[in-house]
Order: structure tokens, then C-alpha cells, then sequence
């Protein structure tokens, strides 16, 4: 159960979770695959070729150091992934993140002033880009890389417009309840 499972409010739903885009996992993959690479090569070089590992010291100890920084670039990443959450309830917006401290960012919908999209060209080919959320009293929201921004942003209009149609409901109700 996730931070925001847990902060629901009475009769809060939870309307959609973003996701990161693959492309914001491409580099720390990428370091993780070339310091294996380099091992893998070694571990090659020394046993199918049998180059004895006096030859291939430095190259082992730099593939080790390499190993070793790509290990933990991943890991980092991957912590960040597991521990973000990017929420849209009925009545809020959360970014979330963090595993030992944590850091949320919310604002009820009816605050959210302006969204911005940024997506380059690539971001238009690949789907995916960056919200700028600005709001009342929390100033702005800065998104990461997300999946399908396009689709957030209108799930984000459409809880507002929602909690807009709520809000009239209720002073009708109210209204009527009066006379």
C-alpha cells in the first residue's frame, strides 16, 4: 500500500497513476549494460582465450570500479521508480517521492491554475514529456519524463471539471434544501 492508499480522504477515489516513460530509465540501463559488458568481455579475454589475469589486472580492476558504479546508478534509479508516485484523486494531484525521507508535493484540483507541457521532438515520437503543474499557495510542480503527458493533463482537466460539476450539485442541493 502506497503513501496515497493511505492519505485517502472519505469518499477520495484514486482516478489515475502516471508512469515514467522508458527513455527515463535509458542512461542508468545503458551504464548498468556497458560496466557488465566489460566484465563479460574480460571474463572472455582470460578464460576462452586463457590471457592470464596478470595481463588483464588494470583491465579487471577499472571493469570492477565501472561494475560497481553501474550497480549503484541502477539500484538509485531503481529505488526512485519504486518510490515516486504520481496520483490524480477525485479531489487532488500527489508527486510523492522518496524512500527514507519523503518529499510530497500536493495540490487540490481546484488550485491547479496552469499545467505546461514540455515534449520535444523526440518526446512527440516516443510519448513522452514534462507537466509543469503551477497552483495556489504550492507554487510549481515539475514532472519528470511520464508516459503519455497528453492523457494526464486531460485526466487532470476532466477530475477538475468533475469536482466543478460536484460543486454545483451541492449548492443546488442546498439552495433547494433553503426554500
Amino acid at each position: 500500500m502506497g503513501y496515497v492508499d493511505k492519505t485517502l480522504a472519505g469518499g477520495e477515489e484514486i482516478i489515475h497513476r502516471a508512469n515514467f516513460n522508458w527513455t527515463y530509465s535509458f542512461f542508468p540501463v545503458m551504464w548498468f549494460a556497458l560496466s557488465a559488458a566489460a566484465v563479460v568481455f574480460l571474463a572472455l579475454l582470460q578464460f576462452a582465450a586463457e590471457i592470464p589475469y596478470s595481463a588483464l589486472r588494470v583491465g579487471w580492476w577499472s571493469a570492477g570500479i565501472g561494475f560497481v558504479c553501474g550497480t549503484i546508478i541502477l539500484i538509485n534509479h531503481l529505488i526512485i521508480l519504486i518510490t515516486t508516485e504520481i496520483v490524480v484523486t477525485t479531489y487532488r494531484f500527489v508527486f510523492k517521492k522518496g524512500l527514507i525521507s519523503r518529499n510530497t508535493q500536493e495540490v487540490s484540483l481546484n488550485k491547479i491554475e496552469e499545467i505546461t507541457l514540455h515534449q520535444s521532438i523526440w518526446g512527440r515520437i516516443l510519448s513522452y514529456g514534462k507537466l509543469v503543474l503551477r497552483g495556489t499557495g504550492v507554487g510549481v510542480i515539475e514532472l519528470p519524463d511520464l508516459d503519455n503527458p497528453i492523457n494526464l493533463r486531460k485526466i487532470i482537466e476532466n477530475a477538475k471539471s468533475a469536482l466543478r460539476e460536484d460543486s454545483r450539485d451541492r449548492k443546488r442541493i442546498n439552495s433547494d434544501d433553503d426554500d
